[in-house]
This record gives C-alpha cells, structure tokens and sequence, in this order.
C-alpha cells in the first residue's frame, strides 16, 4: 500500500510520480536505445560507438518536450483539442529547431561528431518525428483520462440521484398528512393571528419546495428564490432585529434554471455560523449576476467571519457546504469560493452557466 501511494505522488502540473517514470522509460529506452542500436548495427566496421551522441542527444530532447508539455496540458488544457493541435503546428518546429542548435553547438564544444551537410535532414526529421509520437501518445492517454474521469462523475450523478429518488420516495409516504396538519393548525388560529397563520403558510410552502427538489432536477431561479425568501423570513422570526436581509437580483435571470436547493446550505451556514455567532447579529446580503456567460452568486454576512478558516478547511467541517461543493463540480465543474467579507464577516461565490437546463 505505502508502495502505492509512492508511485501515486503528484508532481509538477498534477503529473504524477508513475506518469513521469513511464515517460522516462519510454522516452531514453525505446527512443534513445533503439535510435543507438540503428546506428550501430548501420556501421559496418563497429567502430562508431555514438553514446554521448545519443545521451545528449535525448536529454536535449527530454528537457525541451517539459514545457511544451506544461503549456499543452496545463496552461492551455480548457483549449478546444483543434486549437491545440495548431498550437503544436507552430511548436513543432520551433522546438526542432532550437534542439538542433543547443545539439550541434553542444556536440561542437564537446568534439562529439554530428550529422552535417544533407545528412542533417534526419536530425530534423527524426526530432519532428519523436515530437509527433510522443505527444500523439500524452494526447491519447489525456482523452482517455478524461473519458475514465466523465464515467466517474457520471457514475457519482446517478449514486446521488438515487439517493434523491430513495429521499422522494420517503417523503412521499405520507406527505398529504403534513400537509394537512399544517393547515388544520393555520385554521384554528384565530383571525386575530394573521401572522402567526402566515407564518406557518410560509413553512408549509418551505415543506412543498422541499419535496418538490427531490422530484425535479431544476427549476427556475425566482421559484429557487422565492423558496429563500420565506426560509430567511423564518429565520427572522426567531432573531428579530439580530437578521437583516438584502436582495441584489438581476430580474433578467429570474426565469434561468437553476438546480434546487443550491443556495439553502450556503443561507444556512451564513445564518448558523456568521449572525448566531454574533452578539450584535448581521446583515445577509443574496447578490445574483450575470458575469460572461455565466450566474454569480454572492451570499455575503457581517457575522462572526471565517475566523481564519481556509475555504479548505470550512469545506471540510461543514456538510452542507461540501455537499454543494460535490453537486456544484459533478454538474458543472466549478467549485466554492469562501473568504473573508468587507467589513466583517463572510462571502461565499460560486458560479454555473447560463442556459442550464438539467
């Protein structure tokens, strides 16, 4: 097991320690042995014996193909695979050409003879030729790297689809008698309690969206919204003047979909952890945006703050916001942004697409 992990280190641009040795042994060994071994047995007389040729050789090549790589799967790795493949149209040669140079000057320096005059050609064709495999190779484990890593994440949707589904099916037993015991309490209380009725109106509907979730995988922002509304209207029940609540909401977005109860964790921990854990309590500010192509949400409170708390770490030891953190990256490959609020406080940001209908 501790042999294992060894092997599975990350390195630089998230290589990782077996990636590396496999290149390497595929690299100098069927490479630079086999390019030795064709010039040998091509010298009649045995006498050419081209090992700091070749050593030289494939370490010029080696430390050259590291940062073609690092841009190729690292820098450009959202680039589209066609916009990459032209990328290397251009790298190619250049990265042939400068290896010639640093070769012939080494070899030069060094006394170490080298192809010259027409028979330089095969320098050129050859290191194209190696560039070409080598990098035909990193672009087909990559592809299927991320087929494997797509059957993951698909594999994870459905575990928790099932898992919502398993939540319907439960909260379907007897959902009417909720239902209708709440309604029964709000026609007893006398007219002269309108907010109390009000209030319990309001957790029924928090009830119905509840339910509502587990059955659908979308809904539009206003319904996602509203359903925020009445939960932080509760909340302010029981805080009084502690909880103050702000609404920055592009109206433009109200009718994008959104899937639900993504924002509740988030309004929760803010109200558990920043206001509650105030004297003086807060202010929670929701602010929703369009940036690009993309929705912004901003939960923003002026309670206790992060207590210098990486984002980490509050992942970590918060089920709620980790829980979201997994829907937000198995649906859109975006992840939780917390820090730390102006004045005081926290701010929680997360974007998704727009146009997401799931």
């Amino acid at each position: 097991m501790q042999q294992s992990s060894f092997w599975q280190r990350h390195l630089l641009w998230g290589v990782k320690l077996w990636q590396l040795a496999a290149f390497l042994v595929f690299h100098f060994i069927c490479f630079a042995f086999l390019y030795w071994l064709a010039l040998y047995l091509n010298d009649p007389t045995r006498t050419f014996n081209p090992k700091e040729q070749v050593a030289i050789n494939f370490f010029l090549k080696f430390i050259l193909i590291i940062p073609v790589y690092g841009l190729v799967f690292h820098y450009f790795r959202k680039w589209k695979l066609l916009y990459r493949i032209l990328f290397h149209l251009a790298a190619g040669p250049v990265y042939v050409i400068v290896w010639i140079e640093l070769f012939y000057f080494i070899c030069d320096r060094l006394h170490i003879g080298h192809l010259t005059g027409a028979g330089s050609v095969w320098d050129y064709y050859i290191s194209g030729l190696i560039y070409t495999i080598q990098f035909a190779v990193f672009h087909t484990y990559d592809a299927y790297v991320q087929l494997m890593h797509q059957k993951e994440k698909e594999k994870e949707l459905v575990t928790l689809s099932l898992k919502n589904e398993m939540s319907a099916l439960k909260a379907q037993i007897q959902p009417h008698f909720l239902f209708n015991t709440l309604n029964s309490i709000s026609a007893s209380v006398p007219p002269q309690l309108e907010h109390t009725r009000e209030l319990i109106a309001q957790l029924a509907d928090t009830f119905r969206y509840n339910l509502r979730a587990s059955l659908e995988d979308s809904v539009p922002l206003k319904d996602e919204l509203k359903f925020i509304k009445d939960c932080l209207q509760l909340e302010q029940e029981r805080f009084g003047e502690r909880l103050a609540v702000k609404y920055q909401v592009d109206e433009k977005l109200l009718e994008q979909h959104v899937p639900p109860m993504l924002l509740q964790p988030i309004i929760e921990n803010a109200v558990k952890h920043g206001i509650a854990k105030s004297v003086e309590g807060g202010t929670i500010t929701l602010h929703i945006f369009q940036k690009d192509r993309q929705i912004c949400f901003e939960v923003m409170d002026t309670g206790a703050g992060t207590a210098g708390k990486t984002t980490a770490e509050m992942l970590r030891n918060g089920v709620g916001l980790s829980n979201t953190q997994k829907r937000l990256y198995y649906l859109f490959q975006q992840t939780i942004e917390i820090r730390a609020n102006e004045p005081k406080g926290t701010l929680v940001r997360f974007y998704i697409p727009l146009n997401v209908q799931q």
